[in-house]
């Protein structure tokens, strides 16, 4: 798939600048998708510009020594970037995001959390930390909450449904996982329920060319989730 050679090939090359200070750098964001997706009828994920990371440092002394450290590797502050958070590593947009709300910047409250159950995996060459995937979908969803855009045209709920139908494990993983994020994730698939959105969302989110043969296995995923 050509947008998940593209996205992982820059997440590597990133994680290839970040050097000793890559086993401190936990991946987020969209550009990690694909690396939980492994059904391989897995349809083709969205391209991403941004890299997004938050650094598994509490301390906000020792992260503030950390971002100018990384500033002698090549991450400088991006002058045209949306946030404090935003950076640029060579022509690569890059968030660099803090594991708790503080002077650099606000952050999800589920990276925390997140940094109890890490899973360790392959970009290309590079080995980098990213999130559980049961933990991805709960930033995905804190994500959506903060940023109040419509479901339907939500590029988080876009990389949820994807996760959802491409990761052929997620349901007993969800089912494993942080009672915490068990409920959080089961609170928010109900609202969506609630509202009667569920049926169109899918519909959205799931490519036409493959709707027929997935939704229904995405839906079954989905109840399955609810009765965790």
């Amino acid at each position: 798939m050509y947008n998940k050679t593209i996205n992982i090939g820059v997440v590597a090359k990133v994680a290839e600048g970040l050097q000793q200070y890559r086993e401190q750098v936990v991946f987020v964001g969209g550009a990690v998708i694909s690396l939980y997706t492994d059904d391989p009828a897995a349809d083709e994920i969205r391209p991403t510009k941004d890299i997004d990371f938050t650094i598994n440092i509490v301390n906000v002394g020792e992260f503030l020594k950390t971002i100018e450290e990384l500033g002698k590797l090549g991450f400088h502050p991006d002058p045209y970037g949306t946030s404090i958070c935003s950076y640029t590593y060579n022509k690569y947009p890059v968030d660099i995001i803090p594991a708790e709300d503080n002077a650099f910047g606000s952050t999800n409250r589920w990276y925390k959390i997140g940094f109890e159950d890490l899973w360790k995996v392959k970009a290309k060459d590079q080995e980098i930390y990213i999130l559980s995937a049961p933990c991805f979908l709960a930033t995905k969803f804190e994500a959506f909450n903060s940023r109040g855009k419509d479901y339907r045209t939500s590029h988080d709920i876009e990389d949820i449904i994807y996760i959802i139908d491409n990761r052929i494990s997620i349901v007993d993983e969800i089912a494993k996982c942080d009672e915490r994020i068990l409920e959080f994730i089961k609170s928010e698939l109900q609202k969506i329920i609630d509202k009667g959105l569920l049926e169109e969302l899918l519909q959205t989110h799931i490519h036409p060319l493959i709707i027929d043969e997935r939704i229904e296995i995405v839906k079954e995923k989905i109840n399955s989730i609810m009765n965790a």
